[in-house]
């Protein structure tokens, strides 16, 4: 009759295919000598070599430490590579509706004058796909609120989701005019930013983990979702939007529209906007995202 098998052997001469933990030879060594180091102490033999073999002990399990470190830092690194191609895919996604919403406000408005009764529920139904938008980009916010590194992004996908939330409530009562599509053309091209920026940060993390794997010389650091450049070139781009939606609502509210509610609620938002970049700004030269 055969003997038991010994701990940690696989049975029968079976094949053991489980892959290794990363460090465990390491803490096995390390296991090894402190018992050693316990045998000496109890014998009373050299106290030298205990001293010695708990040393031994100590590296082991640092090499061990900083095994475990590194795999815990690539799956990181991981995690951030599959929410941005992640997030672009989204964003890829919410482009090609509003694309569809903004043609269709465009046919609507042109027909306005002939068809009163078929323009409420055609706007309805268009409310109905920009509600769908909003889901997305509600979506895309979680994300980047949960990964917590950056503050001009989730800032930036915010002020998308403030111009859709007013696009569904224009569209809901039937207002296809100037500023529903002002609206629309600010989202597609927010979304566009977007897009590029989440692509450049990909390319960016392809080249950084081959410079990486060439080089393999010092410790290196955990990095945020987007670099520093990224959150200031955003940071820019909303400023700049913000200033060019203040001009286009000061025309507006200066003609035809001077009296219209919907004008007044959209320079609250802006203001509102305006307030959070100076404080994404100032979490930005702080360090406060760190």
């Amino acid at each position: 009759m055969g003997g038991q098998p010994k701990d940690g052997q696989p049975e029968s001469g079976e094949p053991n295919n489980q892959p290794q933990t990363p460090g465990r030879e390491d803490l096995e060594e390390a296991r090894q000598e402190m018992e050693k180091a316990i045998q000496e102490l109890k014998e009373k033999k050299d106290r030298g070599k205990a001293s010695r073999h708990q040393d031994e002990a100590i590296r082991q399990l640092l090499e061990a430490k900083e095994k475990l470190e590194e795999i815990l830092r690539q799956l990181r690194e991981e995690e951030k590579s599959l929410t941005l191609a992640s997030l672009e895919s989204r964003f890829r996604k919410m482009l090609s509706m509003q694309l569809l919403v903004y043609q269709e406000t465009l046919r609507l408005d042109k027909e306005s004058e002939d068809q009163s009764d078929n323009l409420s529920a055609r706007g309805r139904q268009l409310a109905t796909q920009e509600e769908e938008i909003l889901q997305e980009v509600d979506k895309a916010l979680v994300v980047l609120r949960e990964e917590g590194s950056s503050v001009a992004f989730p800032e930036a996908v915010q002020a998308i989701r403030e111009d859709v939330a007013s696009i569904v409530e224009l569209l809901d009562q039937g207002k296809a005019g100037e500023l529903t599509q002002t609206l629309e053309q600010a989202v597609i091209e927010a979304i566009e930013e977007m897009v590029d920026a989440l692509q450049k940060e990909m390319e960016k993390k392809k080249d950084e983990e081959q410079k990486q794997s060439q080089q393999q010389q010092g410790q290196p650091q955990d990095k945020p979702l987007v670099d520093a450049l990224s959150e200031l070139k955003m940071l820019r781009s909303l400023q700049l939007r913000v200033n060019r939606r203040t001009r286009q609502l000061g025309r507006m509210i200066e003609g035809d529209q001077a009296g219209a509610p919907e004008l007044r609620k959209q320079f609250r938002t802006l203001s509102g906007r305006q307030l959070r970049i100076q404080r994404a700004t100032y979490d930005l030269s702080t360090g406060r995202n760190k």
